[in-house]
């Protein structure tokens, strides 16, 4: 497993509150969060997440959905303790989405609008479901990737972690196949740069970090109205 990150502030807001992890050496998972509140909470809630996140799973060798359904509780109960000892920290809360890659499969959880993408045989597929209101109603139909980029309650989530003492991940695990690459980013990539724009950057034959680099310079060309951050996960065998 290899992964590579990009990440930037933006050209609208003055912090970065998304927070991210690669593995280390021996370590098979990667983490995107994105953090909100005010007085920098949201950069604490999201670095808080992904560390708490983070050491659950490293007591862990392999996939588990119910050991990654675990970590995430922890992350929120660290979150969530921490907003109620500090009334400046008070509603801070993030998004989480995180992969753990084992031989034969990978597991997936996700809290909020961070999203999980898996680029198979050319094809780019969204796998995580956005916990946002645009989100259900894209997903009804009502709403089109254009109006949801300008809706005024585009940046309301329904499902966050930090916000209430417990919080329903979306698990999932799917079957490994050679060749697959994952994809994880923050809204402020997938709400400026649409799924076949995402597709045409990761076929490219150049190298990962460049990919990574390049999606994050297209969602700044575009308004850069949010922190973005990319994080790609390929396996071994997928060259460069």
């Amino acid at each position: 497993m290899k992964a590579f990150a990009s990440s930037h502030v933006g050209l609208v807001r003055r912090t970065n509150e998304d927070a991210y992890y690669l593995p280390k050496l021996e370590e098979r998972f990667a983490v995107v969060a994105d953090g909100m509140g005010g007085h920098l909470a949201g950069e604490v809630a999201s670095r808080m997440a992904v560390d708490e996140f983070v050491r659950e799973l490293r007591e862990y060798r392999f996939p588990d959905e119910e050991i990654m359904k675990h970590a995430v509780e922890a992350a929120n109960a660290a979150v969530y303790r921490a907003a109620q000892l500090d009334i400046s920290k008070k509603g801070m809360g993030t998004t989480l989405t995180a992969l753990w890659m084992g031989k034969d499969s990978v597991c997936l959880a996700h809290v909020g609008d961070s999203r999980a993408y898996l680029l198979r045989n050319g094809a780019l597929m969204q796998l995580s479901r956005d916990h946002s209101l645009v989100g259900e109603l894209m997903e009804k139909g009502e709403l089109t990737f254009e109006e949801a980029m300008v809706h005024p309650q585009r940046n309301l989530i329904t499902r966050a972690l930090g916000t209430n003492p417990k919080v329903v991940p979306d698990v999932m695990r799917l079957d490994y196949q050679k060749g697959d690459v994952w994809l994880l980013c923050s809204d402020g990539m997938s709400n400026h740069v649409h799924n076949h724009e995402m597709a045409e950057i990761l076929r490219r034959g150049e190298e990962w970090q460049l990919k990574a680099d390049r999606l994050v310079e297209l969602a700044l060309d575009r308004g850069g109205s949010d922190n973005i951050t990319v994080v790609l996960v390929v396996g071994e065998e997928v060259g460069k």
